[in-house]
């Protein structure tokens, strides 16, 4: 066997997953391989913190990436149950599982046809390898091989064996997907297409229907005339149809040129020529001239697709004619990549790759570069400790403004190295700590003051005597920010190494300096599952006062860790109190290092760490508060880049070693900072993450500036289930700009 032969024999494995063989990577886990083939794996958290993708090894050798007795029991690992989310094969592996009745399928398939309808529509032929799993007027996910991280939400006119489908695709200028069409013909291009979502259906009765729709929003609509068509429906059928232009009406071409006798076609012109008849304006401007109509020869069924803009302004016009929301779905679409998590793509082969150049390595030292800039700055003393807090919050404030997005992923082939610039922040946050209790000790301990200050010719022990008391506080807010920064956003990291013991080890001394090693707990086995639920501590409701949140969150995440703890203790026959319990070991490194700033410090050193600490651990809640305010999802459903607010500020994610990409973060918790995607579509922060927090800090700019964003969240993001929560967390929250925009949440939607 060649070199390469043997090279590909060795990095991967099968596993027969029921009736599918799937191939998986030498570092891939099960669940990540089977979704990316199509097979209906049950998943929720993707981290080991849920048990939704318990499943059972029947032969082979397999390697469990995180520590399995939080989730199963020892019978339960006795019989050979694994998650498949953590569990990486050794050998090939049979592995049985039970199907998740809501996980929808992928097809396979391949672009047939490509013709350009009006100068900004395409319409794409696709042939599926098997019949759609959808009814017309449903909406599907759609990935293209040759757009690796590109998914988009569309409407597909299928054919009647459901092989063969139209779809209505309009470029927008700048578009990733648009330019990349516009690029060539791409006929023959394989593609990935999901099951039919949403309740965008006809009535199972006969009942008439008055269809509303703009621009590629005619998509659905066609698709339910056809089906109709096809199966002898005769209903009576309205369909208001808003253009731009008498050009734009070729989307529906065989329908306004030859309709039954049983459908209506009525065009409304946006910008028509003055040679058009028709209607003028836009749809929602004649709805009340139709429905009339409509309601008058007894019609009750309305389905709207479109722009959001054209759907809540008709929604609010049906609401105020009296229509009940059990006449009305709707469907609308934002013109920009889906918002809902994508396909599980394999690692494209190596020749695709954009491999990462050495800047991309060295760009993550500037998180070094600003702990040695804070460590001189409190070793330095008086004005220059309060100089030094100054310019760290004005290099994130400014830089993030300044500098622009990162959106840049590219593939780094020595991760060690990235590993390595993680594990440095254990010993420079060890001599931050040290800096900063030194600065208020009453003696010069182990010499240090004077050994130092004949080293650099600068006079320390001087500097510290003539500090007062705001350049000590300064020193406690820009410690407590590196006890955040250095330490928190490290370990956030490597606590989820839950494979790499080092890593782990190194995380959760990191979290001690903020007495906080039980995140590491909390996190990855509490948060990841409950995130966006109203079970888990870390998610602030929309209203809540982040003053309260960070006393609230801090006792109920504690909580919830000894809960996570004891419990896996009690799965192990181990007895609460005893050196296997993690949370008690956590505390107890934290005790390890309040008693070294004792030691260095006495008891003002001491108090003085103290306090950095509890800062320290109040920004993470902070952080939290702003990382998933406001944001809804039912328990049960996965989780997905919506709900998590992003940022892909330059500076921060930089120098926080991609913390900003949190919606990919939580869409799929196993994959390390490297190779976090920017996701430029997810629900946005306000700026970077310094910022974000500043701002958080006023409650009343906070709920002013957030106010919009939740409501544009329950627009453009929520699905039907969630925007029924978000009407409930609407009213729940106080706010008035929310409390007065829930009407139309519990309508019927149908939303990508």
């Amino acid at each position: 066997m060649s070199d390469r032969a043997d090279k590909i024999a060795t990095t991967h494995f099968t596993a027969a997953l029921n009736e599918h063989l799937v191939t998986v990577g030498k570092h891939q886990t099960v669940l990540d391989a089977a979704l990316a083939a199509g097979v209906p794996m049950r998943y929720r958290c993707r981290v080991g913190g849920c048990g939704s993708c318990k499943c059972r090894l029947q032969s082979g050798q397999v390697f469990q990436r995180t520590d399995t007795s939080y989730l199963l029991s020892a019978t339960e690992r006795a019989e050979g149950v694994v998650l498949a989310c953590q569990t990486v094969p050794r050998s090939d592996v049979t592995i049985a599982f039970d199907p998740e009745p809501e996980t929808l399928p992928w097809h396979a398939g391949r672009v047939t046809g490509q013709r350009l309808l009006t100068p900004d529509v395409v319409e794409w032929t696709v042939t599926l390898a098997t019949p759609w799993s959808g009814t017309a007027g449903q909406h599907a996910a759609m990935a293209c091989a040759g757009l690796p991280g590109v998914v988009r939400e569309l409407s597909p006119i299928p054919s009647g064996d459901g092989r063969v489908l139209r779809f209505l695709i309009r470029l927008i200028p700048g578009g990733q997907l648009s330019t990349w069409l516009q690029a060539a013909d791409r006929t023959g291009e394989a593609v990935q297409l999901s099951a039919g979502r949403g309740e965008l259906l006809l009535p199972m009765d006969a009942s008439p229907v008055l269809m509303i729709a703009t621009g590629t929003g005619i998509a659905p609509m066609l698709a339910m005339l056809e089906a109709a068509a096809r199966s002898g429906d005769r209903r009576d059928m309205t369909v208001l149809f808003g253009v731009r232009r008498e050009e734009d009406l070729q989307l529906a071409a065989p329908w306004l040129d030859a309709a039954p006798e049983y459908v209506r076609f009525v065009p409304v012109l946006s910008q028509a020529s003055a040679a058009w008849t028709g209607l003028r304006g836009h749809v929602q401007d004649h709805l009340d001239t139709w429905h009339a109509a409509h309601q008058a020869a007894g019609h009750q069924v309305i389905r709207v697709c479109g722009v959001p803009v054209m759907v809540h302004s008709v929604l609010a016009t049906l609401h105020a004619m009296g229509v009940p929301q059990t006449s009305v779905a709707f469907d609308q679409f934002d013109e920009g990549p889906s918002l809902l998590p994508e396909p599980p793509q394999q690692d494209l082969p190596p020749d695709q790759r954009v491999p990462a150049r050495w800047f991309d390595y060295a760009k993550y030292l500037g998180f070094h570069a600003i702990g040695v800039f804070s460590l001189l700055s409190l070793l330095a003393g008086g004005a220059y400790t309060t100089i030094g807090l100054l310019v760290v919050v004005a290099v994130y404030i400014l830089g993030d403004a300044l500098a622009g997005d990162d959106v840049r992923t590219p593939d780094f082939r020595a991760p060690k190295w990235l590993t390595w610039q993680l594990w440095a922040a254990l010993p420079l946050l060890a001599m931050i700590a040290f800096a900063a209790v030194w600065s208020v000790a009453p003696t010069d301990a182990m010499g240090f003051g004077q050994w130092l200050s004949a080293l650099s010719g600068y006079d320390l022990l001087a500097a510290r005597a003539d500090s007062t008391v705001g350049h000590h506080v300064a020193g406690l807010i820009l410690t407590g920010l590196m006890i955040g920064l250095i330490g928190t956003i490290p370990a956030h990291e490597l606590v989820h190494r839950t494979w790499d013991r080092a890593s782990l080890l190194i995380g959760r001394w990191l979290l001690a300096f903020s007495v906080d090693s039980s995140f590491s707990i909390e996190h990855v086995y509490g948060h990841h599952r409950y995130v966006a639920t109203r079970v888990d501590p870390a998610t602030a409701p929309r209203g809540r006062n982040v003053y309260w949140h960070m006393l609230r969150s801090t006792w109920l995440g504690n909580r919830s860790a000894w809960a996570i703890e004891t419990a896996r203790l009690a799965k192990l026959g181990r007895s609460t109190f005893s050196p296997f319990n993690a949370v008690l070991r956590g505390f107890s490194m934290s005790l390890v290092l309040i008693l070294a700033a004792w030691a260095v410090g006495g008891v003002v050193g001491m108090l003085f760490f103290v306090g950095c600490a509890l800062f320290g651990k109040a920004l993470l809640e902070v952080v939290n508060y702003m990382e998933h305010y406001g944001l809804v999802r039912a328990e049960h459903a996965p989780v997905a880049p919506r709900h998590s607010w992003n940022t892909n500020r330059r500076v921060s994610s930089w120098t926080m070693f991609n913390l900003t990409r949190h919606s990919h973060h939580h869409a799929e918790g196993e994959v390390s900072y490297p190779d976090l995607r920017p996701y430029p579509n997810a629900p946005m922060m306000v700026s970077g993450y310094l910022t974000t927090l500043i701002i958080a800090l006023i409650p009343p700019l906070w709920h002013a500036l957030l106010v919009p964003k939740l409501r544009d969240w329950d627009r453009r993001y929520a699905n039907a289930e969630e925007r029924v929560l978000a009407d409930a967390a609407n009213e729940r929250s106080g706010l008035a700009g929310l409390r007065d925009d829930h009407r139309y949440s519990n309508w019927s939607a149908n939303t990508p």
